[in-house]
């Protein structure tokens, strides 16, 4: 695999791999950066199709389309930096939480950051004004506005299972990821391109100069050298452990006994505000979204939780056990009950032994 850094940048709404132009000729002339081999991926994104046998990707097509591209074109590639402008920024984080919740994290460990630029974390009012210029039954445009359901769900998967992830597994991987707002943009808000994320920046110009730099001086681009050199720098994430002898039995294939299931359920019930149902929402919030989705909430916690570790056995594949012992130990810090837990998911296969502390 090369060890030179792949940078891919993903392009914006009515948008083309032409918006970058400005970034690609600065990096060109930058013997600093003579490490770096810039891409560009591309998208469809036409105000209308007149072709009655094409349609419009929405963002689920466009972020499978970048994992495909990642996996094939760039399969040689050992290092990479994903750098996105607006749109573009939903359709990486998209691509990553599908990933995610596919079992396959091990797949992004060779991200080693994520930039992006004006992107609509929070959703656009621009999407108003799409709407009312006849663009509202774009595929894409809907989910560009605000308090939209898919894009909420994608971006808690990528705080809970990116930002805060602290090892690579099935369900989670770690990545650094920083959002800068455009000082005067007034198509996504500093609020909304900031977002959540620890790592955050205001740059000058509006939605679409920020990604304009005319020199390398220019505040944009010294962001993004820097960033790019920081990547260059860090070192390999380690892959996870999976080889037979590293895990036990009951880790590889043994179905969880139903005493198994009530022992895990009295550990879970001994960790502190556990019969709370504020609190399980909490924890609730730090496991993979499907499994929340499906679970039946109940106002007797034993056997709400029950139904809830009954359902790990069905998802495996998305290291549920793992993601549970990291929102206990993040809610709870430094608990024995904690602790127990922890045991016990490991005793019945549902915690990964290389994740072991």
């Amino acid at each position: 695999m090369s060890e030179r850094l792949g940078v891919v940048f993903v392009h914006g709404f009515l948008s083309s791999a032409a918006t970058w132009t400005p970034f690609l000729r600065l990096i060109e002339t930058d013997v600093d950066l003579d490490f770096v081999d810039p891409y560009t991926f591309e998208y469809p994104s036409p105000p209308v199709s007149l072709h009655p046998l094409r349609r419009i990707p929405d963002i689920n097509d466009i972020a499978d389309s970048l994992r495909t591209y990642l996996t094939h074109d760039l399969g040689d590639r050992s290092r990479l930096v994903l750098v996105a402008h607006s749109q573009g920024g939903l359709v990486a984080q998209r691509m990553i939480a599908r990933t995610l919740a596919g079992g396959c994290g091990p797949e992004l460990a060779r991200i080693r950051r994520v930039v992006l630029f004006a992107c609509p974390n929070s959703g656009s009012d621009l999407a108003l004004l799409l709407r009312r210029g006849g663009l509202w039954r774009h595929p894409q445009e809907r989910e560009l506005r605000p308090l939209n359901q898919a894009i909420s769900d994608a971006h808690r998967i990528v705080v809970n299972q990116v930002i805060h992830a602290t090892a690579v597994t099935a369900a989670t991987c770690p990545i650094p990821i920083v959002a800068y707002a455009g000082e005067s943009d007034g198509v996504v808000t500093p609020v909304s391109a900031r977002s959540v994320f620890p790592e955050v920046g205001v740059l000058p110009g509006d939605h679409f100069s920020i990604i304009k730099p005319d020199s390398h001086g220019h505040r944009s681009y010294v962001a993004l050298k820097r960033h790019l050199k920081e990547a260059s720098s860090m070192p390999d994430v380690p892959a996870p452990r999976q080889s037979s002898e590293q895990l036990s039995p009951a880790t590889r294939s043994a179905p969880v006994t139903a005493d198994g299931y009530r022992a895990l359920v009295d550990r879970l019930l001994a960790v502190p505000r556990m019969t709370e149902p504020t609190f399980r929402e909490q924890v609730y919030d730090l496991l993979p979204p499907v499994i929340v989705h499906q679970l039946r909430r109940d106002t007797a916690a034993r056997v709400e939780l029950f139904s809830l570790v009954r359902s790990f056995e069905h998802y495996r594949h998305l290291a549920p056990g793992d993601s549970l012992a990291s929102a206990l130990e993040t809610l709870v810090p430094n608990h024995p009950a904690v602790a127990d837990v922890i045991d016990a998911l490991y005793g019945v296969g549902l915690y990964s032994p290389s994740e072991r502390r």
